[in-house]
């Protein structure tokens, strides 16, 4: 039964997912493949059946790899991985949360209150969704963890395409960075020091709302010290137009819904809401993160705008992972979330200079 479980953990790791619930089960797969290691080398360790010794020490081999394989990555960032919060869901802590708080008339936000005496830096949380879904509250545990290294948290609620097509998703980011600014005493938190992180489509609006200039909501919107793109959309033409196969999140028509159509028909606003057409050596510095396992948004993404922004001299910090999926960072603990949480903790403190 063991050799049997880390042979099929192992298959579903492997092959390709052809829908959304084979994704799903491959997504699960993938965080759990040192479950797939422990069943493998029990059912080698327990029976001397040729076969089970065969088809354990395969699944042993298949689950073990994608964690040797970030190995590297911890490294180079000076990070340590912990087996313990792997087991456990890592961080338990919970600091004080205000939900649904008004930050203008169509953006609301939860904030998590910084540890610590103020003003906090903050870093404003955009979700994900394919900009037509999700909602604020989405990955709890990286908010936890930077609201107790000093940060306020603002994970926001943004109007979605369909009815509000782009660019109200990126102005209602903007309003509430304005909102928090204009009302920096009552939040307790200091405006000179503003970040914003964004997961898949919220990496597009994050970046978007961090390069966008102006006023917003009638109130100036304060220049950012960092923003954080993590799996994000960067080139939107090129997204739609070299999707997976299969398109397990149907992304063509997603971006098509917040765009207004296709590239054909809407070709300039595509170009202007693409953070890859608008990368300059004074962007504020920016983090880019991005799992290569993926089947929802190509890590082209990412690597094109990193190049892009290194080239014309700005201040850009890549981390890649290895066999890590879209939304990796969803499971507390999970190798790629430790991995990631960490460089984004050291990156907020070295530019928001917090705690």
């Amino acid at each position: 039964m063991l050799a049997l479980f880390s042979v099929l953990h192992a298959a579903i790791l492997l092959l390709p997912a052809f829908s959304w619930p084979l994704w799903l089960a491959r997504f699960a797969a993938l965080e759990t493949s040192l479950a797939a290691f422990a069943t493998g080398l029990l059912a080698v360790l327990l029976t001397r059946e040729r076969w089970v010794s065969v088809a354990g020490a395969v699944a042993l081999v298949v689950g073990v790899t994608p964690a040797l394989s970030v190995i590297p990555e911890y490294l180079r960032n000076d990070q340590r991985f912990s087996l313990v919060s792997w087991l456990t869901g890592g961080p338990t802590g919970r600091p004080s949360v205000k939900l649904d708080v008004p930050m203008g008339a169509t953006v609301s936000a939860d904030i998590w209150e910084g540890a610590g005496p103020g003003p906090h830096p903050a870093v404003f949380v955009v979700h994900g969704g394919s900009w037509r879904s999700g909602d604020k509250g989405e990955v709890p545990h990286v908010s936890a963890a930077m609201a107790e290294a000093g940060y306020t948290v603002f994970d926001v609620r943004y109007r979605l395409a369909g009815d509000d097509p782009w660019p109200t998703g990126t102005t209602d980011i903007r309003c509430a960075l304005a909102a928090a600014a204009a009302e920096s005493a009552r939040f307790n938190v200091d405006p000179a020091r503003f970040a914003v992180l964004g997961r898949s489509a919220g990496g597009q609006l994050a970046l978007d709302a961090a390069w966008t200039a102006g006023p917003a909501c009638g109130q100036p919107v304060p220049a950012l010290r960092a923003v954080i793109s993590i799996y994000g959309v960067t080139d939107l033409e090129w997204a739609h137009d070299n999707p997976y196969e299969p398109d397990v999140v149907d992304g063509v028509a997603a971006t098509e819904l917040y765009m207004g159509g296709p590239p054909a028909a809407a070709r300039e606003r595509y170009d202007r809401a693409s953070p890859l057409f608008r990368a300059r050596a004074d962007r504020p510095p920016t983090l880019l993160i991005h799992g290569l396992w993926e089947q929802c948004v190509r890590p082209e993404n990412t690597t094109r705008l990193a190049e892009a922004l290194e080239s014309r001299g700005a201040t850009v910090r890549m981390l890649l992972i290895p066999f890590a999926e879209h939304g990796f960072d969803i499971r507390p603990g999970g190798i790629g979330e430790q991995l990631s949480r960490g460089v984004l903790l050291d990156f907020l403190a070295e530019h928001l200079a917090a705690g």
